[in-house]
């Protein structure tokens, strides 16, 4: 940084200094419409930057002025979210079309102009999720972090784990999704999150732990339920006779449930692994 400002002050000096060592400033000539101005190159400099100085004055004070609570403020944000409004209504449609990426870009364009911007923030790092440009929607998740409100936040940490999961950020979505199924251990888009999740980890016996409260939510048709409680008793227990031993799989066999021990899809699984136990031997 200090090398780039030494340079700009090199330029600087060189543009005012040069041209008096040379005893010739050089000179800038305008001609219109039967008018002519002449000035010499330093003074035209000095003017320009004068007019910047000016137009950085001016935007800083539109600027305050614009986010201000003054009835001013609160007038010229009215104007902007027309626009917004319009941008939001394209990217609601893309978003029905399936065209995610163009609707992450239209809402990322209103969100700046949107009467709740951090609303706009999410839907857009969702849309990017979808469309699977997972940097561009960490880049919005950073700017709704920063606005999120207390009725929002529930809602940002949804997108957070859907961001992490899809990204195979497992470590960060196990933290995530406990700390969700702590605060909201029967919402039912937590509860699918979970299961995705765990069955990305291969964490059978979460899936198992979640069931109860998936079937109370009808986080999925009970059909899918049966189906998935089905694939996860069985992988856990080939899981547990594979890696801790047929001992171990019949200690945590004895502890389920009486109604699980009596499901013949289960009771076979576990009996197959005993005579395989029994044939070795």
């Amino acid at each position: 940084m200090l090398r780039i400002l030494i340079i700009f002050l090199v330029l600087i000096a060189g543009i005012f200094i040069g041209p008096e060592l040379a005893d010739h400033q050089g000179i800038v000539l305008f001609q219109f419409s039967g008018y002519r101005i002449k000035m010499s190159l330093v003074t035209f400099i000095i003017i320009e930057l004068i007019f910047l100085l000016l137009l950085y004055i001016f935007y800083f004070v539109f600027i305050k002025i614009f986010y201000s609570k003054t009835a001013l403020g609160g007038w010229l944000r009215s104007i902007l979210p027309r626009k917004s409004a319009k941008q939001i209504e394209q990217a609601q449609l893309s978003l029905l079309e399936g065209d995610y990426k163009r609707a992450g870009k239209l809402l990322a364009k209103s969100a700046k102009s949107a009467t709740n911007p951090a609303l706009i923030y999410l839907q857009a790092a969702q849309a990017e999720i979808d469309s699977k440009q997972f940097t561009a929607a960490r880049e919005h998740l950073d700017l709704a972090a920063k606005i999120c409100q207390d009725k929002e936040k529930f809602a940002f940490k949804l997108v957070k784990l859907r961001l992490q999961v899809k990204s195979h950020q497992y470590d960060l979505a196990k933290i995530t999704i406990n700390n969700l199924l702590e605060e909201k251990p029967r919402n039912p888009e937590v509860l699918r999150l979970a299961d995705e999740l765990y069955y990305h980890l291969k964490d059978y016996q979460s899936i198992i732990d979640i069931l109860p409260a998936m079937y109370k939510s009808e986080a999925f048709t009970e059909t899918q339920l049966d189906q998935f409680k089905n694939v996860a008793y069985i992988a856990r227990i080939k899981q547990l006779a594979d890696n801790e031993g047929i001992a171990h799989m019949l200690k945590w066999w004895d502890a389920q449930p009486k109604i699980i021990r009596q499901n013949t899809l289960y009771h076979n699984a576990v009996k197959v692994y005993q005579d395989n136990l029994l044939s070795i031997k």
